[in-house]
C-alpha cells in the first residue's frame, strides 16, 4: 500500500505531465510550466478556479432552489382557488337544477289549472 506521500507525488507527477483543461469549458487549458519541479502555482490556479466554480455553482443552485419553491407555493395556493372554484361551480349547478325544477313542477301546475 502507498504511503501518503507515495499517493501525493502520484498525483503531483501526474500534474508535472499533463495539461489542465479549465473545468467550465469557456476557457483554454492551463499551459504547463517549462520547469522541471512541481508547479504549485498552476496547481493553485487550478484549485482556485475549480472553487471559484464551486461558488458560481452553489449560489445558482440556491437561487433556483428559492424560485422553485416561490412556484411550489404559488401551485398550491392555485390549487386550492381551482378547488373553490370547483365547488361553487358544483354549488350553483346544483342550484340551477333546483330552479329548473322548481320551474317544471311551476309549468305542469299551470298546464293542469288550464285543463
Amino acid at each position: 500500500m502507498p504511503t501518503i506521500s507515495g499517493r501525493l507525488k502520484f498525483w503531483l507527477d501526474a500534474f508535472r505531465t499533463r495539461r489542465v483543461a479549465c473545468g467550465n469549458g469557456r476557457g483554454a487549458p492551463i499551459p504547463e510550466s517549462k520547469s522541471d519541479g512541481y508547479d504549485f502555482e498552476r496547481l493553485e490556479r487550478v484549485v482556485s478556479d475549480l472553487a471559484s466554480a464551486y461558488r458560481r455553482q452553489r449560489v445558482e443552485s440556491v437561487a433556483l432552489r428559492r424560485e422553485l419553491e416561490l412556484r411550489n407555493q404559488r401551485i398550491r395556493a392555485l390549487d386550492g382557488k381551482l378547488l373553490e372554484a370547483n365547488q361553487k361551480r358544483q354549488d350553483v349547478a346544483k342550484r340551477i337544477d333546483e330552479l329548473i325544477a322548481q320551474i317544471d313542477q311551476l309549468d305542469s301546475s299551470f298546464d293542469s289549472v288550464d285543463g
